[in-house]
């Protein structure tokens, strides 16, 4: 019988049924997160480029950059981040009902993401995983499997 690698879901030693253990779910919520970040991101950008008076320059100095590093480029006014915002963690509720047995509320994780969005917004800088990994641990008090971290011993 061959280990399973720790990152892999266990089987339930009662009926057999495959479930992440609480460190693996944390992550996919993690991973989810990391992408509704990146797509309000994209959103924001997208505003910030088409808002301004002479959008064309802008379109020329994005030459193909991703949408979601507008913010790092050109400063957005609040009112944009407002607006870009609205609607861009309204999935959470959902996800977590559907998804989650973690302890933590929906509130909890659409603050924590609105708080960090807008945090990069102000200060111009770019989303990093690692830094929302740090907000997980800090916010909201989940610890979070990193696949850094993991000795896949020949897999």
């Amino acid at each position: 019988m061959t280990a399973q690698p720790q990152h892999l879901p266990r089987a339930c030693p009662v009926c057999g049924a495959h479930s992440l253990t609480p460190a693996g779910e944390t992550s996919a919520l993690l991973a989810v997160c990391d992408v509704l970040v990146v797509k309000a991101l994209e959103k924001l950008g997208r505003r910030i480029v088409r808002a301004a008076p002479r959008s064309a320059g802008r379109f020329r100095v994005m030459n193909g950059r991703p949408w979601h590093i507008a913010h790092t480029i050109w400063r957005p006014q609040e009112s944009e981040v407002k607006r870009a915002l609205q609607g861009a963690w309204d999935v959470v509720p959902a996800m977590l009902t559907n998804h989650s047995t973690q302890p933590v509320t929906p509130e909890q994780v659409t603050a924590m993401l609105d708080e960090y969005t807008r945090d990069l917004a102000i200060t111009a800088t770019p989303h990093t995983f690692d830094e929302l990994l740090y907000r997980f641990h800090d916010r909201l008090g989940l610890p979070v499997y990193d696949k850094r971290e993991v000795v896949t011993h020949g897999y």
